[in-house]
């Protein structure tokens, strides 16, 4: 077999608009797989090789469709949508606690609006569910993946069975028994993520949350509580939604997530003088008693937060997840016949190169591509695969990095088999870092590894530089969308889709679900119109269709809703050269793709960056319409007419 690089083959395929003749159809969704105790093989895939066939024009052969039994929707999360904070006896979350303690850690258009830094009120879905259902219906879904406030069932975030009975809010489950009931009245199926970031504050103040162990077993206990109540109608479950997000924004960096336990500046309340500080911004330092593991130090309650507690969070959730699968398998599966897996989120990696990279360089680049989606993606996919971290990442951090024990691998192994969730938006370059003298930064030693060193010679990013508020400087691996985080390329889907399916060969049975996948447009906090740079960039290295410009006149006016705010075509864009990626990965490539959640079907509260960015294709005006009304995008329109024109209609 002669091999290729992934990303050679796969751009050179995309750009020349090329068809790949052989038989690659992937198995129809219908044909679900549930998980045996069939010995899952060891991963040594990487992302280096791909077949090379024969490419015909594609005029010559029809174009290849998604096959009917696609799953086609929309995602939200329950804090970013559905407000009712305190309503019908739901309790705090951290994100509640933090975003009232902390209300200058999140963007604001009226600080004089007490709802504008929180998802108090944000769409009010708890109220208008019905609203969304008909937008929803606008885009053809067939799905809706929606997640469940912990919270909002368990107060204090610890489900308990007495005598056959829970000790659950039974206002909350009779709203998410309304949500699943109204899907499937409208002939939505129903995907469940169990957890979407907003863990109970109770929690958090009883043992510091994820950090702790024993929240591995709250988790399943809740978990188990709504498989019983609502499995009998949800047969796609997701466990975790990002954990990485979760842990290292959460608990590294930031203030960006909640808790806020970032370690890169001390809590100004600890300091011994807080006059002249605002003390409504920065780090938290307000976290119970918390033990890593069982048998491990009890670091004392509103501490500081402290060096690796992002890995030793991302431990116990991964934890936490396969012990929730394992629920469901022995208690539910067989009788309720559901999927169940973990969604993970990341970039998939690009070897740098520019006009003066030599063949040699290229080559290298790839290798450390392939390491940087390890460290990035792998560190949290390969666990729930097949059962332990990747060895680089192992390697590199050496005595950092927490140690699986014999059962935690079993459990792990395989508990996202059934299918594995992929939230994928902008992809990063990679490359192997140069000292000023041209030679190679070199990978840790043994002696030397630790988290500290475990990325000294690797660089990935989609920009070649940072500069004030982390904004990009360009050139930018496409064009600079409205994070300052994501950019638009397309090839990032179809790229991440066959990293996965090589590295985890016959392991995923019901195929990968891109669970999310969109943009803020350009708006008046980020943008880059008329970006020559990057223009220029792709142009020298002979890939002029991904420099992907724009002028002025799509960036977003507030002022101006009937402008590009409704009529947003640059998210068209985005979604059109996204889901032909996808497409190609499914019909050329002959991944196993099952399904397709846009993120996002409303405007939401994006987390640290309020209501001042909109990732949805439908418009809401949360600072001056009290009744939270919908108006449907563009996009959202479009998004049905690309279902109708390319999957499969029965």
């Amino acid at each position: 077999m002669k091999t290729l690089s992934v990303f050679t083959t796969l751009l050179a395929v995309t750009a020349a608009k090329k068809c790949i003749v052989k038989d690659t159809s992937a198995p129809a969704a219908d044909d679900v797989a549930v998980p045996s105790d069939e010995e899952i093989v060891e991963v040594t895939g990487s992302l280096e090789d791909v077949e090379d066939s024969s490419v015909e024009s594609a005029e010559e052969t029809p174009k290849k469709k998604l096959p009917a039994d696609f799953k086609w929707g929309a995602a939200t999360a329950a804090y970013q949508v559905e407000g009712a904070w305190n309503e019908d006896g739901r309790g705090e979350s951290v994100w509640d606690h933090f975003t009232h303690l902390y209300p200058k850690n999140v963007e604001s258009g009226d600080r004089t609006n007490p709802d504008s830094t929180n998802g108090n009120v944000a769409c009010d879905s708890y109220h208008k569910f019905d609203e969304d259902v008909k937008m929803m219906k606008i885009m053809k879904a067939n799905h809706y993946r929606f997640s469940i406030s912990w919270s909002r069932l368990f107060p204090d975030g610890e489900a308990k069975k007495v005598n056959g009975k829970w000790n659950v809010n039974e206002k909350g489950t009779q709203y998410y028994n309304m949500v699943i009931d109204t899907l499937l009245e409208n002939e939505i199926t129903p995907l469940a993520t169990l957890y979407h970031w907003d863990l109970p504050y109770a929690l958090h103040e009883k043992y510091g949350g994820w950090l702790d162990y024993r929240s591995q077993d709250d988790f399943a206990k809740y978990a188990e509580y709504c498989f019983e109540t609502f499995g009998d109608r949800v047969k796609g479950w997701i466990t975790i939604n990002e954990p990485w997000v979760n842990c290292v924004s959460g608990y590294r960096l930031g203030p960006g997530k909640a808790p806020y336990r970032c370690t890169g500046e001390a809590p100004r309340k600890l300091q011994n003088d807080t006059t002249g500080l605002d003390l409504e911004g920065g780090c938290s330092y307000e976290i119970g008693p918390s033990q890593y593991y069982k048998g491990a130090e009890v670091l004392p309650a509103n501490r500081a937060p402290q060096r690796l507690e992002d890995v030793w969070c991302s431990h116990n959730i991964l934890i936490a997840h396969a012990k929730a699968v394992n629920v469901y398998r022995k208690k539910f599966q067989k009788k309720q016949k559901g999927l169940i897996g973990i969604t993970i989120d990341g970039e998939a990696q690009i070897p740098w190169q520019d006009a003066n990279t030599t063949p040699e360089e290229l080559e290298n680049n790839k290798k450390y591509a392939n390491l940087a989606a390890e460290f990035r993606i792998g560190w949290y996919s390969d666990p729930p695969m097949v059962g332990d971290y990747p060895a680089s990442v192992k390697q590199r951090m050496g005595k950092d990095m927490p140690v699986f024990t014999p059962e935690e691998k079993k459990l792990l192994k395989g508990s996202s088999s059934d299918f594995l969730g992929w939230n994928t938006y902008t992809a990063h370059w990679a490359e192997q870092v140069k000292n000023e003298d041209g030679t190679y930064v070199q990978p840790p030693t043994d002696d030397e590894a630790s988290f500290e060193t475990s990325k000294q010679d690797m660089w990935d990013d989609n920009c070649r530089g940072r500069g004030e508020g982390w904004s990009c400087i360009p050139p930018t691996l496409g064009s600079q969308a409205g994070s300052s985080w994501n950019t638009k390329y397309g090839p990032t889907i179809r790229v991440g889709l066959n990293w996965f399916a090589d590295r985890y060969k016959g392991l995923i049975k019901n195929g990968i679900i891109i669970t999310e996948n969109g943009c803020a447009q350009p708006n008046y906090k980020v943008s880059r119109a008329n970006d020559l740079v990057t223009k220029e960039y792709f142009e020298s290295i002979g890939q002029p269709e991904y420099a992907d410009t724009y002028d002025e006149s799509i960036i977003e006016d507030e002022s101006n809703i009937e402008g590009s705010i409704i009529n947003d075509e640059y998210r068209i864009d985005w979604y059109a050269q996204y889901l032909e990626n996808l497409r190609l990965a499914y019909a050329e490539d002959g991944v196993d793709v099952r399904g397709y959640m846009a993120w996002s079907l409303v405007d939401n509260f994006e987390w640290e960056n309020g209501y001042e960015t909109r990732f949805g294709m439908t418009y809401i005006d949360f600072y001056n319409d009290d009744e939270r009304t919908r108006v449907p995008k563009k996009s959202l329109e479009f998004l049905g007419q690309w279902y109708l024109e390319n999957v499969e209609q029965a």
